[in-house]
């Protein structure tokens, strides 16, 4: 392992200037940017049609972020390498695959190629004897690799695109937008996998930044989306419940794919770790009992702990076998952290550990009486099809998805009961017959799947995408009259079809990330693109923009444009230090779509090391322009924009009326 590390690091690098990444205000047609990209990598152009192909590209930024911070790869890391493996070696043919992970530091995909990954599959695979120096400078490379957008201009103007990510992205900065510019130059279809929609179900057990930024992720998603994978039935019901609510017309494919896979089977192939080099995270060679799963309030930890504690009270702590909890630290332990050390009995029967690798955890497996899965609310439940893989009985909260996961072989206790649990703990515990036979049940009726069995449905599912977005857009996307949309991260009260308009109205790169007053626009041009309601043609109606002022004074240009042709303009104003500019636009539009170019000049830094930005823009508005009560829910929303604030200079407020073309 280690000298293909080494050897992969040592090759030369691909030739990264094969072509430029598209021009977003380029009108070449697709065929003659490929052409050009041919001609610039020293290809020659094809000079017959080339057949059309459907080409995945894996999207793993965020598997990619994990390893940089853990070599040991965690459920849902170790979901995307089987899968992807899969698709990249047997599947080959089928996939034509194409591996990316999204750069912070150069703001776009770089392509990742195929035995780079590979390397680093294998590197994760074998943990123990991987060289570290040669994994870490293997992962500092990849940022030398190329852009997406000229690796995808190398192929034929035909072929089509599958953009799958299947784990997260709600954290990569505006990432529709850059879905939506890819989507200009190529026929690409976006597949996203949502494991499960925990931070919109149990809120409470997730931090509130995340809440937020998968709230503001999703609803996105849902018009973004041309199908969606996920994990159970039961995260299947919840991404269409939360679909429905939002957006009660729209038709979105959604595929459940259980994640039973065979982790005893895909490990066969390397020695498991003898249990005498897992003993040292034993007091004894006592009997124990496994807890696979982060430590976070969702997993309710502390009802295990007072089941144990019940344990010891009854039947004595020589009696009660050792439970072991392997899982990094999460969000709010706080409850059964403190649990633990009012209760020093425990100390010699609970062990917490943040981390193993694959083959201690195997033995584990192997080892322990069985294994206990706990939790208020689950997407799938790998350690529960884990612990059934190796043969090991499992005990599970019966709620949620975790039933898909223990199907007819686990043994269940009723959701956050403490005395159901405990009187299956004891009858696991003390009656080793009843527990052998119902290992037995499990071994038979357990339903594990190879990998390649799953990652063949994942790719066949992938591949039978049609693009529905668009008319999703269409049918769903139209600018509410009369109401505020907030052009950051809105208030959690917005409705959600609100939310989802406030992020994509902002189209094309040159804007930055949402924040909770709105969004500040790169220097240069940013645009605002409207879908009006099909009720304003031939009408007057008025659009309110609400704009702000950086820490300079900026000069900014506004021109107005009615499906793509321009109507009015440049709008010239200066935005005075901080300050806030209102502006009204009057108008009668034959028209289904509005666009505003904002030009915000060179630009302003925000402070060293921060960002350059033009000029922020807050909120935005449409209504008839017989309306008073809409423009008096403007003034109210904005008191900087009273008479007497005016007066003293702290804002501007304008109407400007566009005549009719």
């Amino acid at each position: 392992m280690m000298h293909a590390l080494r050897r992969l690091l040592t090759k030369p690098e691909e030739n990264t200037l094969a072509a430029p990444p598209p021009d977003p205000a380029s009108a070449a047609p697709q065929s003659q940017r490929a052409q050009e990209a041919n001609a610039a990598s020293g290809a020659k152009a094809p000079s017959e049609p080339q057949v059309a192909r459907k080409r995945i590209i894996f999207d793993i930024s965020d598997l990619i972020q994990f390893l940089r911070e853990s070599r040991i790869p965690s459920g849902i890391q170790r979901v995307q390498l089987n899968i992807i493996h899969y698709a990249v070696t047997d599947f080959r043919d089928r996939t034509n695959p194409i591996i990316v992970y999204f750069d912070q530091a150069q703001n776009d995909w770089l392509h990742i190629p195929e035995d780079i990954f590979l390397a680093v599959y294998q590197a994760t695979e074998a943990h123990d004897e991987a060289d570290e120096e040669a994994f870490l400078t293997l992962m500092q490379g990849l940022s030398k690799h190329q852009p997406l957008a000229a690796h995808l201009a190398s192929f034929s103007p035909r072929d089509h695109f599958l953009l799958v990510n299947l784990g997260s992205s709600w954290w990569i900065e505006n990432y529709f937008q850059k879905i939506r510019e890819l989507r200009k130059f190529y026929d690409l279809r976006y597949v996203p996998m949502i494991h499960d929609c925990i931070p919109l179900m149990v809120p409470e057990h997730c931090p509130r930044a995340l809440v937020e930024d998968f709230r503001h992720w999703f609803f996105g998603a849902m018009l973004q989306a041309d199908a969606v994978l996920t994990n159970s039935q039961w995260s299947g019901k919840d991404i269409r419940h939360h679909l429905n609510a939002a957006f009660p017309d729209a038709e979105l494919p959604i595929h459940p794919i259980a994640l039973n896979g065979n982790m005893r089977s895909h490990l066969a192939a390397r020695a498991l770790t003898e249990m005498d080099t897992v003993r040292h995270i034993l007091p004894s060679k006592a009997p124990f009992i496994l807890c696979v799963g982060t430590l976070e309030s969702r997993k309710n930890h502390v009802l295990l702990f007072k089941a144990w504690a019940r344990l010891i009270e009854r039947h004595g702590i020589e009696a009660v076998p050792n439970l072991i909890c392997l899982g990094r630290a999460g969000w709010l332990f706080d409850e059964p952290a403190e649990f633990l050390r009012t209760n020093p009995a425990l100390h010699d029967r609970i062990l917490l550990i943040s981390s193993l690798t694959d083959g201690a955890l195997a033995t584990l497996y192997e080892e322990c009486l069985f294994s206990i899965f706990n939790s208020f609310y689950e997407g799938w439940g790998l350690p529960v099809t884990e612990s059934l893989s190796f043969g090991t009985l499992s005990l599970v909260a019966s709620n949620t998805s975790l039933t898909e996961a223990g199907g007819k072989a686990a043994v269940y206790f009723r959701d956050n009961d403490l005395e159901d649990l405990s009187e299956k703990l004891e009858m696991l515990i003390f009656d080793t017959a009843k527990r052998l036979a119902l290992r037995d049940h499990a071994r038979a009726k357990a339903e594990i799947r190879d990998w390649r069995i799953v990652a063949d449905e994942f790719i066949d599912r992938i591949l039978a995408t049609e693009p529905s977005a668009a008319q999703r857009q269409e049918k769903c996307l139209r600018l509410p009259l009369g109401h505020l949309i907030h052009l950051g991260k809105a208030p959690a009260a917005t409705p959600p079809s609100e939310r989802a308009l406030g992020d994509l109205l902002r189209d094309g790169l040159n804007w930055h990330r949402p924040e909770d007053w709105g969004s500040w626009t790169k220097p240069g041009v940013a645009r605002l693109c409207l879908p009006l309601p099909d009720d304003m043609a031939e009408q007057d109606f008025l659009f309110c923009l609400r704009l702000r002022g950086p820490a300079f004074a900026t000069p900014i240009k506004i021109n107005i444009f009615a499906d793509g042709e321009h109507v009015f303009g440049p709008i010239e104003r200066t935005i005075g230090r901080g300050k806030r500019l209102g502006l009204w636009f009057s108008l009668r539009l034959k028209a289904k779509q509005l666009r505003l170019d904002i030009d915000g000049g060179a630009g302003t830094s925000l402070g060293p090391n921060d960002r350059d930005v033009g000029i922020g823009v807050t909120h935005l508005m449409l209504c008839h322009a017989e309306d008073a009560e809409a423009r008096r829910s403007f003034l109210r929303a904005f008191p900087e924009f009273g008479l007497a604030s005016r007066i003293k200079g702290r804002a501007i407020l304008e109407r400007i009326d566009i005549p009719a073309p």
